[in-house]
C-alpha cells in the first residue's frame, strides 16, 4: 500500500477529547466531521479515515483544512449547504404591522403588499418573497364565494327550511 505525505496538522485537541467529543454529540454531520478528525488524529491516513466515517476523500481533506483554518469550532460550526438560513428583511413589528395592515381589508394581492412595503418601510420583495412573507404570516386572500347573478336569497332560504311549495 502507498503512503502519501504525512498530514501536518497543529492539533489543539488529544484525540481521547476527540472522541469524547463523537461520542456525545447528537447531530449526524458533526458527530462525522468529529469522527473523522479523531481517526485522523490517532494515526490513520485520511483515505482510511473516510472510507470509516462514510466521508468522501474530498470533504476529509476539506475537513482538514477548515481544522487548520480555525480548529475544531471552524469545522463544527460549518452548516451544509452554505449559509444559514435568513429570517427576512422585515423585522417582527414590522410583520405584526403588515399583519394589522391587511386585516383592514387594503391588501388584496401580493402586488399591494410589495407595494405597501416599499412605501412603509424603503424594503424591496420579490413577489416569491413577499408571497412566502404572506404565507408564514397565515394571510390569505378572503374573497367571498362567487354567486350566479340569477341566485335569490329568499327561496335558498325556503328550501333550506323544508323544500319549497309546489302548486
Amino acid at each position: 500500500m502507498r503512503r502519501g505525505c504525512p498530514i501536518k496538522v497543529e492539533w489543539q485537541e488529544t484525540a481521547e477529547e476527540l472522541y469524547q467529543l463523537y461520542q456525545v454529540e447528537k447531530e449526524l454531520k458533526k458527530r462525522q466531521r468529529l469522527q473523522f478528525l479523531w481517526l485522523v488524529r490517532t494515526g490513520n491516513s485520511v483515505q482510511e479515515s473516510c472510507q470509516i466515517a462514510g466521508l468522501g476523500e474530498r470533504s476529509g481533506q476539506r475537513y482538514l483544512s477548515w481544522y487548520r483554518q480555525g480548529g475544531l469550532t471552524e469545522v463544527i460550526g460549518r452548516q451544509h449547504g452554505g449559509h444559514a438560513p435568513r429570517s427576512g428583511f422585515l423585522t417582527e413589528t414590522q410583520k405584526a404591522t403588515l399583519s394589522t395592515y391587511s386585516e383592514t381589508g387594503k391588501v388584496k394581492t401580493v402586488w399591494d403588499a410589495i407595494k405597501w412595503v416599499k412605501d412603509e418601510y424603503d424594503i424591496e420583495y420579490s413577489y416569491e418573497g413577499m408571497r412566502g412573507v404572506l404565507k408564514r404570516l397565515r394571510l390569505n386572500k378572503k374573497v367571498p364565494r362567487p354567486q350566479h347573478e340569477k341566485s335569490d336569497k329568499n327561496t335558498q332560504a325556503a328550501w333550506k327550511k323544508g323544500g319549497l311549495e309546489t302548486g
